[in-house]
């Protein structure tokens, strides 16, 4: 499966209710020794969004973006149901989208990510 079969295709957790569509993806570069230059990179996540894929700014990713203080937060607020989905997290991907092994209410904020894994 490429990343492009991956995007903007539907979210739904383990009791079928709609999350969203997949607008990101976040991959970890800690795969095998490729012709020992590189690690292979591997999906780490999904980023799961409510509305349409092409309001990702790059504002959501956390505080460490800056740009114009209103624009952030008019983002932020746009943004405020963008959800990290770990990739342990997905029971199967088919012709219909993603199933999620976990009820929505256990999905963390991308923001919460964010805010995590800064310094």
């Amino acid at each position: 499966m490429r990343l492009s079969d991956l995007l903007a295709r539907p979210v739904r957790d383990s009791s079928g209710r709609d999350v969203g569509q997949v607008a990101d993806v976040r991959l970890v570069q800690d795969g095998p020794l490729l012709r020992q230059v590189h690690h292979a990179f591997r999906v780490a996540g999904l980023i799961v969004v409510t509305r349409h894929t092409g309001r990702l700014f790059g504002y959501e990713r956390g505080p460490a973006i800056k740009g114009p203080w209103l624009v952030r937060i008019l983002l932020n607020v746009l943004h405020r149901n963008t959800r990290y989905v770990p990739w342990e997290h997905v029971e199967r991907i088919d012709d219909v989208g993603v199933l999620l092994r976990v009820p929505l209410r256990e999905l963390t904020s991308v923001h919460d990510l964010y805010r995590e894994s800064g310094p």
